[in-house]
């Protein structure tokens, strides 16, 4: 057999053998458009790759072993690669640890990969789909990316394990508790749960989709939906009592193209919904208020905002805010702290920012929420809004107004004759007058100050 015959025989082989990480890359790409990098390096424990998603370039990772020096520089090639590409990285984790053998080198592993996510940061588009096991240091590789998605059944996340948190407070710790996929969706740290891998090879697909390839470009469709759609049903939607919540989300829908809306986070922080639409085929990030916010509701929006100006994607908000909720002397100096950094989110954001006032906008809570004040570009008002420094109780003990001198100052019509709104407009209208903005706002240009970076951060 001659030397060229082994070669071939080899190769042969390699491509009989089963190899589940390959497998879950062409289960993401598009139909054979997947391309692997370093074939022949097998014992790194990665497969790595590039290929198609819904027709967008993208560059992945797949875990298939323990993670050792030769894996990081794997990983580290594919982002290297991903930057000067301009394009995003996904990461398949699933891996029982580290190779304990190679003894302080793992550090150097997974510094290799850190930098390399940490370059990607704002650049490139990162999605992490944890599908097994993501213990210890490869935990914070979920926590340097944009999106997480993880699998509910069989995927674990967690940085120590149950035993050491068992017994604090009195309460006994689980896998499942500290490492589920449900509880991690709760308190923020994951994004989508999807109940097997395929599914969350369908939302990674989704949400590339969505993402510009990098945070120089505009990713937009062709329009299928009538740009001058209206909906009367919004015209009701409010309830008359100026308690009951509203149906943020039946808004958010009847706006977007297609009524389609890809919501973010969505078990955590449930008093603000987040996500993605298209208008007029542009993507767009939508923040809305339901009610009172908390402390997890001001780090929920700071972090959308700040995910969407890096990658200029632009805002849109549908306000609806009286107060804050779960306001006592222990928390009073966190709601200052994230409504700072909410407030400087929004304005320091240049990406065009368009505000609806569904209900109420009342007080600091308004304030810092995308407000004319702190950088809005466009901001409109049903009218059923009421916007005012305090809330009708408030203005009632302390500056002695009754119901109808509130209701005089509060108007929204009142609020548009002082030069704080840019319109009062019918709700059944919405969509029509956002998208005329949001074409507006399109070549909006800032000249920012001369700065390295801000050192406020969420």
């Amino acid at each position: 057999m001659s030397r060229f015959d082994e070669i071939n025989e080899l190769i042969a082989k390699m491509q009989e053998a089963p190899c589940k990480a390959k497998e879950r890359l062409e289960m993401l790409f598009d139909e054979n458009s997947f391309v692997e990098l370093g074939e022949f390096n097998k014992d790194a424990g990665v497969v790595t790759g590039y290929g198609t998603v819904g027709g967008k370039l993208c560059y992945a990772l797949s875990q298939d072993g323990v993670v050792n020096t030769k894996h990081s520089k794997k990983i580290a090639q594919v982002y290297s690669l991903a930057l000067k590409m301009g394009c995003p990285v996904i990461a398949i984790l699933d891996s029982k640890g580290v190779a304990l053998e190679e003894g302080f080198n793992t550090f150097d592993s997974y510094g290799r990969m850190f930098k390399g996510q940490a370059d990607a940061s704002g650049v490139i588009p990162q999605v992490c789909i944890v599908l097994g096991d993501c213990l210890g240091v490869s935990s914070l590789l979920t926590s340097l990316s944009d999106f997480v998605i993880m699998e509910r059944n069989k995927a674990k996340m967690f940085l120590l394990s149950p035993s050491v948190y068992s017994g604090l407070d009195g309460k006994e710790a689980t896998y499942e508790t500290i490492g589920g996929a449900d509880s991690l969706a709760q308190n923020g740290n994951v994004h989508f749960v999807c109940d097997s891998d395929k599914e969350c090879f369908e939302k990674a697909q989704e949400l590339i989709s969505l993402l510009p390839a990098n945070n120089l470009d505009i990713y937009s469709y062709d329009v299928t939906d009538d740009l001058n759609r209206v909906d009367e049903s919004l015209n009701s939607i409010v309830p008359e009592d100026n308690v009951s919540e509203i149906d943020m989300k039946a808004i958010i829908t009847s706006v977007a193209d297609n009524n389609k809306f890809t919501e973010v986070s969505e078990n955590y922080a449930k008093n603000i919904v987040t996500g993605f639409i298209r208008l007029d085929g542009i993507t767009t990030g939508v923040i809305a208020n339901t009610g009172l916010i908390d402390i997890d509701g001001l780090k929920k929006s700071g972090d959308f905002v700040n995910m969407c100006d890096a990658f200029n994607i632009p805002l849109l908000t549908f306000t609806d805010v009286e107060g804050y909720s779960n306001v006592n002397i222990e928390k009073q100096t966190d709601i200052i702290k994230y409504s700072a950094k909410l407030a400087f989110a929004f304005a320091n954001a240049t990406v065009p920012k368009i505000n609806v006032i569904v209900r109420n906008a009342i007080g600091n809570a308004y304030l810092v929420t995308n407000s004319k004040h702190i950088g809005a570009d466009i901001v409109y008002a049903w009218p059923s809004a009421r916007i005012a420094l305090l809330n009708k109780d408030a203005a009632t003990k302390i500056m002695n107004y009754d119901e109808n001198m509130y209701s005089q100052v509060s108007t929204p019509y009142q609020i548009a004759s002082d030069g704080y709104l840019d319109d009062v407009i019918l709700p059944s209208a919405t969509r029509k007058r956002v998208l005329v903005a949001l074409e507006m706002l399109l070549s909006k240009r800032e000249n920012t100050v001369a700065k390295k970076h801000s050192s406020i951060e969420f």
